[in-house]
C-alpha cells in the first residue's frame, strides 16, 4: 500500500513540474481556436513557450470550448474539446507518453477599438460644444477669448488620442488634427476652427434681493466688498430690491403715511444697516457709480400683498383693509393659491405705488432707474370683482362685470387699466428725471397675460419700456423662451430692449456652470441685449466666478437707453 502511494506521488509531481525536460519529444502547439470567439487572434511562441490570446473588441473573457492542435503523442491540460474559462486561464500544460510535461504561459486580452468616432467636443474654459460636420468642427467663442491657447475634450467612450494634442492648441487659424484610435493604428483627419462673437454691448445685470435673503449688502463694508466682486467680474448693472413684504429700502414718508408702521425705520428693510452714511441705498449708489455700475431700484413685490394667505395685520393692509383685491367668488384674489394681491386696479393703490417710486427718485437723484417686476403692474386673472372696479367697468362700458373672468371684453378692459399704469409710471417718473431708466421684469408672454394680466407687448407699443428683463427661469425651456420673447419684442420695436433674466440661484441651488455657459452662448447667438442674473449670492461660488470671468473678460459701459 505504501509503495503504491509513493508511485502516485511521483506521477503527480512529474505532471505538475514546469522544469525543462531532457527528451527527444518535439514540444509544440500547432494552433488554438475558441468556439465562442472564432475571430480571436492567437500568437504561439513554441520557443518561449508562451500563448497570447487577443479577443475581438468588445468581448468579455469567459467560457468556451477550446480546440488545441498538437503533435501525435502529446496531450494537453486543458484538453482539446473541453470547455475552459479564459477569465482564469493562466497556463496550458503539455505532456508526452513518457510522462514528461512542460508549461506554456498564457495571457488573455481584448483587442483595443479601431473606432475614431466621437459625438462632440467641448472647449474646457468656455464650455462651448461643437458637433462634427463631416470632418470639421466649428467653435463660436465669446469676444475676448484667447484663440492661441484653447483646451478641448472629446465626448467619447473610446481611448482616443489627438495629434497635435488638443489640451492646448492654437486655433487662431483652422488646424488639422489626427484622431488616433485606441488600437494605435487606425487614424483619421479632422479640422478644428474657432471664431468669436461680436463684442458685448448690452446690460450685464444682477439682482440683489431684500436683506431677509442675503447679508451681502447689510453693512458698508459688505457693500464695498460685494461691489468690488461685481466690478472684478465686469458687471455693469445692479438691480436693488426697494419694495418687498410691505417694507422699503429707505425711511419712507409715503409708507409711514399708508401703513401702521410705528416709525419710518420700522418699515425700512435696511434698518439694521451699519457704517458709511447709514443709508444703504445711498451708499450702494455711490459705491456702484465709483465702479462704473448702474443702480436700478427694483420694486419686487409690486401690487402683491403677500405669500401664503391674506395677513390682515400686515401694516399696509391694516391701514387700508379695502385695498385687498377681490376675485370672482368674493374672496381675496390670488395666483395659484399662494400669491395674494392688493387691488392694482384701484386708483388709490396705484397712487400709493407710484408715490413710493417718486419718493425714491427724489430722495436718490443719482439713481439710474426704476423697475417693475412680474407683480408690477400685474393682477391675478381672477381679480377685479371689488365694488369699485366693477363700478368703473360699468361706467366705462355700460355692462356689468361678467362672472367669467376670462370674458374677452372684461380681460381687455382690465389689461388696459394695468397698461395705463405702466404708461403713467414711465411718464411721471421721467418727468422727475428725464434720464431715468424705466424698465420691467415680467414673465414670458403669453403666460404672463393669461395668468397675471401682464400685457408687456402693449407696454412696448405704448413706449413705456426702456429695458425689458423677461424672466426666462425654466432651465429646460431657456432657448425656446428666449427665442420666443425676442421674436415678440421685435414685432413691436427695433430697439434692443430684451435682456433675459437667468435663474443663477434658486433657493440653495446654483445653476450648473455648463448651463450658465450654454445660456450665455445662446444669448449671443440670437442677439439679446446682454442678460441679468437672479440673484447676487450665486456669484460668490468660485466656479461661477470663473465662467463669468471667461465670458465677461473685458469691461463694457452700461448702454445708452
Amino acid at each position: 500500500m505504501t509503495r503504491l502511494f509513493l508511485c502516485l506521488v511521483c506521477l503527480l509531481s512529474a505532471c505538475s513540474s514546469v522544469k525543462p525536460v531532457e527528451t527527444e519529444t518535439q514540444w509544440a502547439i500547432r494552433s488554438i481556436a475558441f468556439a465562442a470567439w472564432p475571430e480571436a487572434s492567437v500568437q504561439i511562441d513554441n520557443d518561449a513557450r508562451t500563448v497570447s490570446i487577443v479577443l475581438p473588441f468588445g468581448s468579455k473573457a469567459g467560457k468556451s470550448v477550446v480546440d488545441i492542435q498538437l503533435d501525435k503523442g502529446i496531450t494537453s491540460v486543458p484538453a482539446s474539446g473541453e470547455t475552459t474559462d479564459l477569465a482564469t486561464l493562466k497556463a496550458i500544460y503539455l505532456s508526452d507518453v513518457k510522462g514528461n510535461a512542460i508549461r506554456y504561459a498564457v495571457t488573455v486580452s481584448v483587442r483595443a477599438s479601431s473606432s475614431t468616432a466621437f459625438s462632440s467636443m467641448r472647449e474646457m474654459r468656455y464650455l462651448v460644444k461643437a458637433w462634427p460636420a463631416g470632418d470639421k468642427l466649428s467653435f463660436r467663442l465669446p469676444f475676448g477669448a484667447d484663440l492661441h491657447h484653447l483646451s478641448f475634450e472629446a465626448d467619447t467612450q473610446e481611448a482616443l488620442r489627438f495629434s497635435p494634442s488638443i489640451s492646448d492648441i492654437d486655433l487662431s487659424s483652422p488646424r488639422e488634427v489626427s484622431v488616433i484610435a485606441a488600437d494605435g493604428e487606425t487614424t483619421r483627419k479632422i479640422t478644428l476652427e474657432a471664431s468669436l462673437y461680436p463684442k458685448d454691448t448690452g446690460v450685464r445685470g444682477v439682482y440683489l434681493p431684500s436683506p431677509s435673503h442675503t447679508g451681502s449688502f447689510f453693512s458698508y463694508s459688505e457693500v464695498r466688498k460685494s461691489l468690488d466682486l461685481l466690478a472684478s467680474l465686469n458687471f455693469n448693472c445692479l438691480f436693488v430690491c426697494a419694495w418687498a413684504a410691505s417694507k422699503t429700502a429707505w425711511n419712507s414718508d409715503v409708507l409711514k403715511e399708508n401703513s401702521t408702521w410705528p416709525t419710518m425705520a420700522a418699515g425700512n428693510m435696511y434698518a439694521s444697516y451699519t457704517g458709511g452714511s447709514g443709508d444703504a441705498v445711498h451708499d450702494i449708489i455711490e459705491e456702484a457709480h465709483a465702479r462704473g455700475i448702474k443702480v436700478i431700484l427694483w420694486f419686487e413685490y409690486g401690487f402683491m400683498h403677500g405669500i401664503g394667505k391674506v395677513n390682515n395685520s400686515d401694516p399696509v393692509l391694516a391701514k387700508h383693509p379695502s385695498w385687498i383685491g377681490i376675485r370672482d367668488n368674493g374672496s381675496a384674489c390670488h395666483y395659484n393659491d399662494t400669491d395674494y394681491y392688493l387691488n392694482g386696479y384701484d386708483p388709490e393703490v396705484q397712487k400709493f405705488m407710484l408715490d413710493l417710486m417718486k419718493e425714491a427718485v427724489t430722495r436718490y437723484p443719482d439713481v439710474d432707474g426704476i423697475q417693475g417686476d412680474d407683480r408690477l403692474p400685474a393682477m391675478p386673472r381672477n381679480s377685479g370683482y371689488d365694488e369699485t372696479t366693477k363700478a368703473r367697468y360699468l361706467a366705462a362700458t355700460g355692462k356689468a362685470a361678467p362672472a367669467d373672468y376670462n370674458n374677452a371684453d372684461w380681460v381687455r378692459w382690465r389689461l388696459d387699466v394695468l397698461n395705463g399704469f405702466a404708461a403713467k409710471m414711465h411718464t411721471e417718473l421721467k418727468a422727475i428725471k428725464p434720464s431715468l431708466i424705466v424698465c420691467f421684469a415680467p414673465n414670458k408672454y403669453p403666460w404672463c397675460e393669461n395668468v397675471l394680466m401682464q400685457d408687456w407687448p402693449g407696454w412696448i407699443a405704448d413706449g413705456s419700456v426702456d429695458l425689458l428683463t423677461v424672466q426666462c427661469y425654466v432651465i429646460s425651456n431657456y432657448e425656446q423662451d428666449a427665442s420666443a420673447t425676442l421674436a415678440t419684442v421685435r414685432e413691436k420695436t427695433t430697439a434692443p430692449l430684451f435682456n433675459p433674466a437667468m435663474i443663477l440661484k434658486n433657493g440653495d441651488a446654483i445653476l450648473p456652470v455648463d448651463k450658465i455657459a450654454a445660456q450665455l452662448q445662446y444669448n449671443r447667438q440670437i442677439g439679446t441685449f446682454g442678460e441679468s442674473q437672479f440673484w447676487f449670492d450665486g456669484l460668490k461660488i468660485p466656479e461661477v466666478q470663473e465662467i463669468f470671468k471667461a465670458y465677461y473678460s473685458y469691461p463694457i459701459p452700461f448702454p445708452d437707453l
